[in-house]
């Protein structure tokens, strides 16, 4: 039978995580549970480790553009709360059920979405992050500024683990404006290729694209671009329009 832990700060993460590695006991790490499928999970653990109890919003530091959440924290109530000054931390992964994403599984699968054409995905975003390892240890790496190059750089390390490092406790983020207006351009193709053609076409354009997405269905692609900042309907005009000699329809 499959014990259940749901420590609620980094010691008691850690303590667990040693617990289990002192008696040889597999560790699964659940967030919000949206992707349990994914990376190479023990099917039977010894010890699901649930992180919905580190669920606090540690800083946010409006001015500084920066943030430190714990790792159960859902990422859809992040994002309402950086709305709230204007805000947002530039990760869009499905969010799976109920929205139930956690920042801390974001992180650890490094899933992404359309925004990362422009803003890069979790590796990018991620300044500091808080982990706790199968010793016991809990460990700090980063810090609370954008431009930091203090130690070693465990955050990228842990981004894409897939739990297999340790589990994150808590990450520090770094945040952008949010566009106060958007607009998308769309275009359509049956040839994949075709699609790819006009996506990179429109990568390359020196357009203010914020995201970049292909939707595939039934034998058809429709490619999307959207578009923020600065006269976002423009931007999207002009996106259409070379999508249009393209080929795309």
């Amino acid at each position: 039978m499959t014990e259940v832990a749901r420590p609620q700060t980094a010691q008691a993460t850690a303590a667990v995580l040693a617990q289990a590695a002192a008696g040889g006991r597999s560790v699964r790490i659940v967030g919000g549970g949206t992707k349990q499928a994914w990376g190479a999970a023990a099917s039977e653990p010894a010890v699901t480790l649930e992180t919905g109890r580190l669920d606090r919003i540690l800083e946010h530091n409006a001015g500084d553009l920066t943030a430190v959440l714990e790792a159960g924290v859902p990422l859809a109530r992040a994002q309402a709360a950086f709305a709230s000054t204007g805000q947002m931390l530039a990760l869009d992964p499905p969010l799976g059920d109920d929205q139930a994403a956690t920042i801390g599984g974001v992180i650890a699968t490094a899933d992404s979405g359309p925004l990362r054409h422009r803003y890069g995905g979790p590796r990018d975003l991620v300044i500091g992050i808080t982990v706790a390892l199968s010793d016991g240890t809990v460990a700090r790496a980063g810090g609370k500024v954008i431009k930091n190059v203090a130690g070693y750089d465990l955050a990228k390390l842990f981004t894409g683990s897939f739990g297999t490092l340790g589990a994150i406790v808590s990450v520090n983020v770094r945040l952008h404006p949010r566009p106060h207006a958007s607009a998308t351009a769309s275009g359509a193709s049956a040839d994949p290729a075709l699609l790819a053609t006009a996506a990179r076409a429109l990568a390359a354009a020196p357009l203010e694209l914020e995201a970049l997405d292909v939707a595939w269905r039934d034998g058809w692609g429709a490619l999307l671009a959207r578009a923020g900042g600065a006269r976002p309907e423009h931007q999207a005009r002009r996106a259409a329009a070379l999508l249009r000699e393209e080929g795309l329809e």
